[in-house]
């Protein structure tokens, strides 16, 4: 017989039995201990357990709804005895009964309610001594392991634990020894059925039932590290709220003395329109602790969740046999997957951000009072806060950025004088403060000004009640002056621009030319305006492209002959192709709204292909000369992902919102970088953010001798989606991720 290595030894075991909560070995709604008859401790989805009485009365309309969590599940079969059943919690309860100092235990065998002497193990039943010397006369059970209440105070878990044996007529000794890991079984087995009905030539995958045990202790002990940490993240959250709470009923008396400290010079006068302002402060602020009391009980209850699933799975895995664990193991890690993959808003919904805004009248003060005064707040969330830079603009004083600002749900905010901050970052680094206007009463948001001179790549900071609601900033580009409609750029010219060669071993500076950082050649190229697709538009320095507000019926009208502009592709490429030898990167920033429901369909696209295949097509991904990575409405998920194509195969997707589907007005940014690999013939595609790697694409065609492959970049179904591609080559790029330049080592 074997025995999974669950209980090393008796010292570490007792302290562990010290602190098991009563609530685990009694059902959570009747209160009474679990015993195996009728009250056995049935576990659902969530985790939660209750006896089977109890979780009958669960049941409304063949739904249980949890009463510790509120969460309701179909029931399985339509039995609530299909709800699998924790029997470490007995284990733990019997262990409980022998250790107890006082207290008796009575025979479970007969009726007579005499002490128990003993307990056997395979019978999972307590003994008196009539009754155990019955069990070991008679033939059936004369076999079985019988311990006295003595030796049982001195043993180990382990003896109280059932020993599964299987249940196929003539295999009833036979002790579960292997695990079959085919989808059509997923069960254990013991060795006669292994040998006999689950050999591997009938598709069969037998395994070490302990292994099996230990892999999938690890795996739930994995979630639970995950669980833990989410758990820490709520608890910071919950934090935040309650320092905001604290600060509004401060802000609250505070506020509330400056109304007194203005209204008693008018005292007689104004004492209506005071109570007036208090009672708007009053509910402004029970609107406030309304909004974060209902973010609290929701965390609150999520951290509880979490907790109780951790404790559970913890036990489990810990006390329980190893076909014991394993018959709610699907049950364990699917509700930890559950609760790690459950977002929850780490920002509290609200603030306490309330001022008074005081109002001197002077003489006309009688004849104003009932205008006089007013109290100024906003429930404005930073993370839902939206900014709309301008792409380019003139070397003047002009707006670079509007900001809008939401609430926690979504609705827009127009309250004026909220505390809202700006700075540019100049390209030498120079920061300084922008002036924000405030257009709340006439365009619901506030404008910033840029009053520089200095050309180039700008970078501006929003700040809304003192949070940074984008750390990676938004970009826009400063010019003296602009191009006439229509100009092209000199694709000679820029070729023999982009293929200069640097200093060896410096960061070159002047515009126009490659940067090399280590190994890696960072190339100086744009986009090509003069095949664009006449849906695409792009900026006077051609680092900036997105899609114009064109009619459908106006697309593909002009010809592709005269004008060489794309016809099919939704996009353009850069002037410049990649095809000598040696590590090339450069960056992509790409900004999108939904402006209308998505269900399907490509959105954007980014592609290294061969000249042949552009055009052919709205995107590139379908042909076996190039490689493209695009965002669109999945028909797999139902979300918006990034997916990965070459030759018409699906290669991987990764939800890019976690929301289903995504609801207009969502507002994301995204920053990758793409490092090519022309020796080795690889193409990695990084999250520039996270330094994480999105995907790997290996074998590419692409040398000196073969046809050099052109970056293309798509933006399409722009009815649905408004998307801005920022393009980040040469000069521009600040670094390598690690992350990127580890992958060509595997």
């Amino acid at each position: 017989m074997t025995h999974s290595p669950r209980v090393s030894s008796k010292a570490s075991l007792r302290p562990q039995i010290e602190h098991v909560r009563q609530k685990f070995l009694g059902c959570g709604i009747c209160r009474n201990e679990y015993n195996n008859n009728d009250r056995k401790p049935r576990v659902l989805p969530c985790l939660h357990s209750f006896c089977d009485q109890c979780v009958k009365t669960l049941v409304t309309r063949d739904i249980i709804k949890c009463s510790s969590c509120k969460e309701g599940y179909d029931i399985p079969g339509g039995d609530t005895c299909n709800f699998p059943v924790d029997e470490s919690r007995e284990y733990l309860i019997n262990y409980r009964k022998v250790q107890s100092k006082s207290g008796q235990i009575i025979c479970e065998e007969c009726d007579l309610k005499k002490m128990a002497t003993s307990r056997c193990r395979e019978c999972s039943q307590f003994l008196c001594s009539e009754c155990t010397d019955a069990h070991r006369r008679t033939k059936i059970t004369k076999t079985h392991g019988v311990s006295s209440i003595d030796d049982l105070k001195e043993a180990t878990l382990e003896e109280y634990q059932h020993v599964h044996t299987c249940k196929v007529p003539g295999h009833d000794d036979q002790p579960f020894a292997f695990f079959c890991y085919s989808k059509s079984c997923d069960k254990p087995v013991c060795a006669l059925c292994a040998v006999k009905e689950h050999q591997e030539s009938k598709g069969h995958e037998i395994r070490s039932i302990d292994d099996v045990y230990l892999e999938n202790r690890r795996a739930v002990e994995v979630l639970m590290s995950d669980v833990k940490h989410r758990q820490l993240s709520a608890d910071d959250t919950l934090a935040s709220i309650e320092e905001i709470d604290s600060k509004l009923e401060s802000q609250q008396t505070s506020v509330a003395e400056e109304i007194d400290s203005v209204f008693d010079i008018c005292q007689k006068i104004v004492e209506r329109r005071r109570n007036e302002l208090k009672n708007k402060l009053d509910a402004i602020v029970k609107a406030k602790k309304n909004r974060l009391q209902r973010q609290t009980e929701e965390l609150g209850q999520h951290k509880r969740n979490m907790d109780d699933a951790s404790e559970v799975a913890g036990s489990v895995t810990t006390y329980s046999t190893p076909s014991g664990s394993l018959n709610i193991k699907d049950v364990i890690k699917h509700r930890l997957r559950d609760l790690v993959e459950k977002p929850f808003e780490t920002t509290p919904h609200d603030n306490a951000d309330i001022k008074f805004q005081q109002s001197w009248l002077g003489d006309e003060f009688q004849k104003f009072i009932n205008s006089c005064g007013a109290i100024l707040a906003t429930s404005a969330y930073p993370p839902n806060t939206h900014v709309e830079p301008h792409d380019v603009i003139i070397g003047e004083k002009e707006v670079a950025m509007v900001v809008y600002l939401f609430d926690v749900d979504g609705k827009q905010q127009h309250e004026g004088k909220v505390d809202i901050r700006a700075e540019v970052t100049s390209p030498d680094g120079k920061v300084t403060q922008a002036p924000v206007e405030d257009y709340t009463h006439s365009d619901g948001c506030y404008k910033v000004l840029f009053l520089g001179s200095k050309t180039g790549k700008h970078k501006g900071s929003v700040y809304v009640l003192g949070d940074d609601v984008n750390p990676e900033g938004f970009f826009f580009y400063v010019v003296t002056g602009r191009t006439h409609s229509g100009a092209t750029f000199n694709r000679d010219r820029l070729r023999s621009v982009a293929t200069s060669t640097p200093v060896s071993g410096s960061r070159t500076t002047s515009p126009g030319v490659d940067l090399v950082l280590g190994d890696v050649t960072c190339p100086e190229f744009v986009f090509d305006t003069s095949i664009s697709h006449e849906s695409i538009e792009i900026s006077e320095d051609a680092k900036s492209m997105k899609a114009k507000p064109l009619k459908r019926s106006h697309f593909g009208s002009s010809n592709p002959t005269e004008s060489g502009r794309l016809l099919n592709y939704r996009g353009t490429m850069a002037n410049v192709p990649l095809y000598k030898p040696g590590l090339f990167y450069f960056e992509l920033a790409v900004q999108y709204r939904v402006t209308r429901l998505i269900r399907q369909g490509s959105l954007f696209e980014v592609a290294l292909a061969r000249l042949g295949v552009v055009d052919k097509h709205q995107s590139v991904d379908c042909f076996p000369y190039a490689w493209a990575v695009s965002a669109r409405g999945c028909h797999v998920c139902g979300k918006v992902c990034l997916q990965t194509w070459h030759n018409g195969q699906l290669l991987t997707h990764n939800a890019l919102s976690p929301r289903t589907p995504s609801p207009p007005g969502t507002s994301v940014r995204l920053r990758y970088g793409f490092l090519l690999d022309t020796v080795k013939r690889h193409w990695i595609i990084v999250d520039a953010k996270s330094n994480k790697i999105i995907f790997h694409f290996k074998n590419l065609v692409v040398s000196e001798l073969s046809e050099p492959l052109w970056p293309l970049f798509g933006i399409q179904n722009s009815e649905h989606i408004s998307v801005v591609f920022q393009l980040i080559t040469g000069n521009d790029v600040n670094s390598i991720p690690e992350a990127a330049t580890e992958a060509l080592a595997i």
